[in-house]
């Protein structure tokens, strides 16, 4: 039950991969109903249909799982269902996503020459096999359907966060949210600072821009390495738990309904007929532990 560093535990990086090919595979793990598309392509769209839904409507500074308190909840409950795939595609009922730490590969000279991008790993999804068929423009609902190779450019534009800011932001920030809970930079808070639209370093959002491409549209799970990534936010979350354990989870059931997907009670936006709310995932240990919090207090 441990997710481990991914370049300390390259087994489990190998297993990632793995993984994540079987069910790319629209023959191995089809997408019910959806001709040539695969299991991994339905997350794809759930991301980008979630980004699309502005709550409320009208409004760009929040959606159904971003820029709002739901961010962190409802990505911990995206890679839990992953890992739930992962297991049975790679028969292993112990196995756990490895986090991407690039506070790590911040501190190389070239943060491209890490491990996790040779050809053996992540590399190898940029050699034209590794298809991406559904793209989002940031508009609409519908996804356009696609058949091009994935799109990155490693340290194009952005930085990797560096430990020492992410460490401020775990021990600076001592209430989870802040009102009006959605992306504006002067409210802080450890969800707005862990997201990156408050602070210097834009921690998550600063991650995507530097991987680029891809990963810079509300399709961005055809590239793996968002999953690799957002595992290593959910332990800065993770840390922040451990530091503030007395911090409640905001905003509150009696929250207006103009904060629909995100009041603590409120069922997250899935495709899913299971009802999972923000309260239902704060206790992450019920799914997994990490190697370590140590590096992040």
């Amino acid at each position: 039950m441990i997710r481990s560093n991914a370049v300390k535990d390259l087994a489990a990086l190998q297993k990632y991969v793995e993984g994540v090919k079987r069910l790319k595979d629209p023959v191995q793990n089809p997408w019910p109903g959806q001709a040539n598309l695969s299991i991994y392509d339905s997350l794809v769209a759930w991301h980008h249909r979630a980004m699309m839904i502005s709550t409320p409507a009208g409004q760009m500074a929040r959606n159904a799982a971003h820029g709002g308190p739901s961010f962190l909840p409802w990505h911990r409950y995206f890679l839990v269902r992953l890992e739930s795939l992962l297991r049975k595609a790679v028969n292993d009922p112990h196995f756990r996503i490895p986090y991407w730490d690039w506070n790590t590969d911040a501190e190389l000279q070239d943060p491209r020459t890490s491990v996790i991008w040779s050809n053996q790993y992540l590399g190898q999804f940029v050699d034209g096999k590794w298809r991406v068929r559904l793209m989002g423009d940031g508009r609409t609902m519908e996804l356009g359907r696609v058949n091009r190779p994935l799109v990155r450019y490693l340290g194009g534009d952005g930085a990797l966060p560096s430990r020492a800011n992410v460490r401020k932001v775990i021990q600076e920030n001592t209430v989870y949210d802040k009102t009006p809970y959605d992306a504006a930079q002067s409210t802080g808070g450890a969800r707005n600072s862990i997201e990156g639209w408050a602070g210097k370093e834009r921690i998550h959002n600063n991650v995507h821009v530097w991987v680029g491409g891809d990963m810079g549209l509300s399709s961005s799970p055809n590239d793996p390495v968002f999953f690799l990534h957002h595992c290593n936010v959910d332990r800065l979350w993770a840390a922040w738990q451990a530091k503030h354990p007395t911090a409640a989870y905001v905003p509150d059931a009696a929250a207006p309904d103009t904060l629909k997907f995100h009041r603590i009670d409120d069922p997250m936006y899935s495709p899913f007929p299971e009802k999972v709310t923000p309260r239902d995932v704060l206790n992450y240990s019920q799914y997994y532990k990490y190697d370590t919090l140590s590096d992040l207090l």
